[in-house]
Order: C-alpha cells, then sequence, then structure tokens
C-alpha cells in the first residue's frame, strides 16, 4: 500500500517530465492506434473482396446507346427490356445495384449515414447511404442477415412502379442501425414510408458496380437498402452485375459474345466488362497499403522507445539520493522497483484516457465512409505500449540492480 500512495503522490513531483512523458505516451498510443485500425480495415476489405470473388467472376454491363435519354426511350418500347434480362438470367446471375433514393430529417446521428457524395449543402433533408436491388446482389455477394428475412423484400420486386402508390416498402438496414431501430418499425423519410424488415450482419461489403478498386469496397454498416421493382431494375441495366460461377469455365470472351448475341436477338444495346481484369492492381495496391501501415508503426516505436528511454534514464537518475534515503530507512530495493513501475503505469493510465478521447473525436473517413472505433486495434495498441513501456523501465532498474546502494548515493 505504501509503494502505491508513493507512486501516487509523486505525479505531482516533476510536472513537466510527466507531461512530457504524458504526450508522448498519448502520441505513441494515437499514432499506433491509427495505423493499426487502417491496416486492418484495409486487411478485411481485401480478404473479404477475396472471399467474394474466389468461386465465381464478376462483370458489368455496358451500354452501347448514345445517350442515357436513347437507353431510357429503349427501355420504354415494349418488353424487351424484361425479356433480355430473363433470358440472362437463365444462364447467369444478374444484380442492380443503383442509389436508393432515401431523405432523412430526424435520423438520429443522422451525421454517421449520411451520403456525402449526393447531399446539398443547407438542405434540410440529407440523402441516407441507399441502395435499390435485387435479392441476388445478396447472393452474388454473400450478403447475411442478423434479424429478419426476405420474403418481403423478394415479394416487392415482383411489382411495377406503378403499383407503388401508398405502398410501404420494406427495407434491410445496416449493422450500425440497430441501436435506433427494430424489426417492424416504421420510417417516415421525404418521399416514402419504410417497414423494416431485417437488418444485415456487421461488416457485409459490396462492390460498387462491381469494379475492383480500394474506394469501390463498400461497408453496407450504415445502408438502407430498398427492393427495386422489376421495370425499374430493368431500365438500369447498365448499372447491373453479372456473374459467371467458376464451376462453368466460361472464358469472357465467350460470355461477352452471349451477352451481344442475345443483345441482337432482343434488339437492345448492350456489352460486359470484365472489371477483374484489374484484380492484380488490387490485391498488390490494397497489400502495399497495408504494409506502408505496418512500417510506419515499427517508425512510431523506435521513437517512442528512444524518447521514453532518455526521460525515463533523465528521471531515475535525478532521483538516485532519494532513493539511498529510502534504502537506508527500511525499503528494499524491489520496493524501488515496484514504485518506477507503478509510476510508469499510472502515467499510462491516463494516457490511455486522454488517446481515447481524441480517438473518438477524429474518426478517419475513406471516401464515404466513417471507420468507427476499432476497440481491438485500441486494445492492441495499449498492450504494445504498455509493453514497450516496461521493457525501457527496466534498463534504468537494471542500473540500480548492478549499482546498488554505491551508484545511489554518488552516482559512481
Amino acid at each position: 500500500m505504501n509503494n502505491l500512495w508513493y507512486s501516487f503522490r509523486e505525479l505531482k513531483n516533476g510536472i513537466i517530465f510527466k507531461l512530457i512523458i504524458l504526450i508522448q505516451i498519448v502520441m505513441a498510443i494515437f499514432l499506433l492506434y491509427k495505423a493499426i485500425e487502417l491496416r486492418n480495415y484495409e486487411y478485411g476489405k481485401l480478404n473479404l473482396i477475396q472471399n467474394i470473388t474466389k468461386d465465381k467472376t464478376i462483370y458489368t454491363f455496358e451500354s452501347k446507346y448514345d445517350s442515357p435519354d436513347a437507353l431510357f426511350a429503349d427501355s420504354n418500347k415494349g418488353s424487351k427490356f424484361s425479356d433480355f434480362s430473363n433470358a440472362v438470367q437463365k444462364r447467369y446471375g444478374l444484380a442492380t445495384a443503383t442509389f436508393g433514393e432515401i431523405f432523412m430529417d430526424n435520423l438520429q446521428n443522422i451525421n454517421e449515414f449520411v451520403d456525402v457524395n449526393d447531399t446539398s449543402p443547407g438542405d434540410k433533408y440529407k440523402a441516407i447511404n441507399s441502395l435499390q436491388c435485387n435479392s441476388e446482389l445478396f447472393n452474388i455477394f454473400d450478403i447475411k442477415l442478423s434479424q429478419g428475412n426476405l420474403k418481403e423484400f423478394n415479394n416487392f420486386t415482383k411489382l411495377k412502379s406503378t403499383d407503388l402508390q401508398n405502398k410501404i416498402i420494406p427495407v434491410i438496414l445496416g449493422d450500425s442501425y440497430q441501436s435506433i431501430y427494430k424489426l417492424n418499425d416504421i420510417i417516415d423519410t421525404k418521399y416514402k414510408k419504410l417497414k423494416v424488415v431485417g437488418f444485415l450482419q456487421k461488416n457485409q461489403f459490396y462492390l460498387d458496380n462491381g469494379l475492383y478498386d480500394p474506394t469501390s469496397a463498400k461497408s453496407l454498416d450504415t445502408f438502407m437498402i430498398v427492393p427495386s421493382p422489376a421495370d425499374i431494375l430493368n431500365g438500369n441495366l447498365s448499372a447491373s452485375l453479372l456473374v459467371s460461377y467458376n464451376n462453368k469455365n466460361e472464358s469472357f470472351s465467350s460470355v461477352k459474345n452471349y451477352i451481344e448475341m442475345l443483345s441482337k436477338k432482343y434488339d437492345v444495346k448492350f456489352s460486359i466488362n470484365d472489371p477483374s481484369e484489374n484484380i492484380d492492381d488490387f490485391v498488390s495496391l490494397m497489400t502495399y497499403n497495408a504494409n506502408i501501415k505496418i512500417l510506419l508503426v515499427y517508425i512510431v516505436m523506435f521513437f517512442v522507445v528512444i524518447a521514453l528511454l532518455a526521460i525515463f534514464t533523465n528521471r531515475i537518475n535525478a532521483k538516485r539520493k532519494e532513493f539511498s534515503v529510502h534504502l537506508m530507512h527500511g525499503a528494499t530495493y524491489m520496493d524501488i522497483y515496484i514504485r518506477i513501475i507503478l509510476e510508469n503505469i499510472y502515467l499510462l493510465i491516463i494516457s490511455i484516457l486522454i488517446a481515447s478521447f481524441c480517438i473518438q473525436k477524429t474518426q478517419d473517413q475513406i471516401g464515404f465512409q466513417l471507420i468507427k472505433f476499432d476497440l481491438g486495434a485500441f486494445e492492441q495498441s495499449i498492450i504494445t505500449i504498455f509493453v514497450i513501456i516496461i521493457m525501457v523501465a527496466t534498463i534504468p532498474i537494471y542500473n540500480i540492480s548492478k549499482n546498488r546502494l554505491n551508484y545511489l548515493i554518488k552516482g559512481e
């Protein structure tokens, strides 16, 4: 108990040195956390995308129309878009995802869910991260639900846009919404009413337009996903993803020729692109980014060790005679060691509280997505800094144990 009280009381002595140590430790925890957080995020995306694409190839549709207006006009000519879509789905998976057009003004913690790319400054209603899609998107990207099911979602995709008047639309919410809504809640938005029919598991991703690019790998944690009627889906074929599963063993040229053959048959103008041609560059870039984060961790740790070692050694050297007085009044060398360690642990605890506050006030944003506080990365940072502090503190402690009383009194 005396050692605990002594170490605590010592915090008020040498306040300038204590502040320097605090700043060093807070900066070390903060920088280490940021490096680990971003590395974990990028590795997580890379592993997930590789898992999604391991048994399939994802292609993107390419419109051959002269303009979006020409595409829209042709989509309203009879049922040929629908017939073309049905013919494609007899052989391949087909998923369409577009912006969900959900605008809200009274959502709790709304800034967490706002689509920053589509919100006009000063607008009362904010565009929320959202998708309109069919349920095939869930299959293609292996998107899993933690609650609810897709039954109502699937039934809604069979309707036409003209049937939507006054209908409540089923919606699947990302994991971040679980603290705000529950199943069967009704959500009022600017243009429509939504009914919560399910929640996604945490950390579900999809590739925006199927592109292999760091900014296209989007987390669905803050998304609302609504079903799109069949005619709207058919009108957005140019934004669709076509999936060929690897058990078919089809080359890109074979798939492309088949799609172009169907296009001629149904008098539409579509082809496909193969974004997976960029997968090697994508994987290399993600791996490079993650390795840069690891290098930054090593650099941060090197400077932290040097700075803390210099400060700790200086402080202990300045207190040699004080320690000798303690020894002559009955303290043991173990008491001295414990007091040094405890004083550093107190500083670490204070630093952890300050660093935690700073980290949660400075969230990183990748593209439109805020990275949430990563408890695992924070714990890893704390453990690493704790080990470093203990190791650094043992060096001046070793000098005390080696030189004993004569060193403490005379410094020789």
